[in-house]
């Protein structure tokens, strides 16, 4: 395949999931059969003793994040500039790792039960220790400063300990040929126009940053909380210091766009059936485990309730990031979400002026102008921050009904005795929900249903049982244990 290809790729459906699989096709296509790729992989692979294949799976992830959902286009720095800031980086980088060499130092390998990674906040390091409980020894991998206070758990800053290279195990020959190939690569990137830099980048940054990690610390077990965020390059160099299985979890819906490339051993879902679209993506799951929600676990269930500073709430809208980069993968998102979702919200507003309506966004929403404006004259209030330890989940078991367009909460309160419905004008909303079973019930399709929902959002539901919603979400009351659990006895 050649380059003008995949610059000139644009899909051709209108339906979400074959748009996505398309995308994902004709990335591994450009990988695999791209004669110039393939030889600068192979020249990769040689230099840092790493397995084609590999090689290959990390630039499929690297690539789909350089695709533009919403303008439908790849969309890569192939200036001049660009080349020379990313060969830059490179090159400064690779210079510092032979300067690093001489520095001696004293290698000890400090061995855990388990390493979790794609840490940043005191929130994931608290929701963490739930599971950190259930091993002898953990290892948590962040890239923000954050404070612990547990005796069988070490935080490592990941981006600090970056610039710590002198006990990386990696022989100056290879430090060295790290060097000259970068060269190469800056050179066939101006020859060809393309940047194969802004690639090659990224799996060197990832080969030094674990390489040097896994210099200095082993684990059985690898956790990361974030399905999307998987890494091959990881996962070999984790295993390749004595680690036994690599496993993520489900933190989201997953959204078409969001559910490519992933690679793992064992994919911790929240219900029966989800992820299995992960395989059909591009993706390598050996194992798929229904466990309930790792988030209400730490958040709702195994936390102090702090409701006394909750507002009475007849209605509750959660909300997401929008607009997002993920959620646009086909036309029927903008018209939906903001021609349909929002004045239906507004109109509800209007038809039941005397009820307590919250729109409640999560703490990390970016804003969005557009819904602002369009609800700026009702009685619908917008809250971003949280004043409850208990996060949104707060707002939700203290409302009388619970409403999303897109958010996971629907599924996690469904499965934990709480019932909450998606806003779904038309059904139209195929790239959230793709592989969800016994779903129907909770997708509110049109407005008269709506209206019904919130009429009745009064009566007590004493009823209501989570017992039939193991494919939306199992109970959580034990998710980090049951993770444990499988980890030390699941055969892959």
């Amino acid at each position: 395949m050649d380059l003008k290809t995949i610059l000139n790729f644009r899909p051709k459906n209108k339906e979400a999931l074959e748009n996505i699989k398309d995308l994902t096709f004709v990335i591994q296509k450009f990988v695999k059969e791209n004669i110039l790729f393939q030889f600068l992989i192979e020249n990769m692979s040689q230099t840092l003793n790493i397995p084609k294949s590999i090689i290959e799976k990390r630039s499929n992830q690297i690539i789909i994040k350089s695709y533009n959902i919403e303008k439908q286009k790849f969309i890569f720095k192939n200036s001049f500039l660009n080349f020379s800031k990313d060969f830059f980086i490179i090159l400064s980088i690779t210079l510092f790792l032979i300067l690093s060499f001489f520095i001696k130092k004293k290698k000890v390998i400090k061995k855990f039960d388990l390493i979790c990674d794609g840490l940043s906040s005191n929130t994931d390091i608290n929701r963490h220790k739930l599971l950190s409980k259930n091993f002898h020894s953990t290892l948590l991998l962040s890239n923000k400063k954050v404070d612990i206070n547990n005796e069988n758990t070490r935080i490592l800053f990941t981006k600090s300990e970056f610039l710590n290279l002198a006990s990386i195990d990696l022989s100056f020959k290879r430090r060295l040929y790290l060097i000259l190939i970068s060269f190469k690569i800056f050179l066939k990137s101006i020859s060809y126009g393309f940047n194969f830099l802004s690639i090659f980048k990224v799996i060197i940054y990832d080969f030094i940053k674990y390489k040097k990690i896994y210099s200095q610390y082993s684990a059985k077990y690898y956790f990361n909380y974030k399905f999307y965020d998987t890494n091959p390059l990881q996962n070999y160099l984790f295993k390749e210091a004595g680690g036994i299985k690599t496993s993520c979890f489900q933190k989201s819906l997953c959204i078409l766009p969001l559910s490519c490339f992933v690679y793992s051993d064992i994919f911790f879902s929240l219900g029966e059936e989800q992820g299995k679209i992960c395989n059909d993506l591009g993706g390598e799951i050996k194992l798929f485990k229904p466990v309930g929600s790792f988030f209400i676990e730490s958040t709702w269930l195994k936390q102090k309730k702090d409701l006394e500073k909750i507002p009475d709430i007849d209605v509750l809208i959660i909300g997401m990031n929008v607009p997002w980069q993920y959620s646009t993968a086909a036309e029927d998102f903008k018209n939906s979400y903001y021609n349909k979702f929002i004045p239906w919200i507004k109109k509800i507003s209007e038809d039941f002026p005397t009820k307590k309506i919250y729109y409640k966004h999560h703490s990390n929403f970016s804003g969005d102008i557009r819904e602002k404006n369009l609800l700026s004259q009702t009685n619908v209030k917008i809250i971003v921050n949280d004043d409850s330890i208990n996060s949104t989940y707060a707002w939700a078991f203290k409302s009388k009904i619970n409403l999303s367009f897109g958010s996971t909460m629907i599924l996690e309160l469904n499965g934990n005795g709480k019932e909450a419905f998606f806003i779904d004008p038309d059904g139209l909303n195929h790239q959230w929900f793709h592989g969800i079973k016994n779903l129907e019930k909770y997708r509110i399709q049109n407005y008269e249903s709506l209206k019904e929902v919130v009429e009745n959002c009064n009566i007590e539901k004493n009823n209501f049982s989570s017992q039939n919603n193991s494919f939306l979400c199992l109970k959580s009351d034990n998710t980090s244990k049951v993770i444990a659990k499988i980890l030390k006895e699941a055969k892959i």
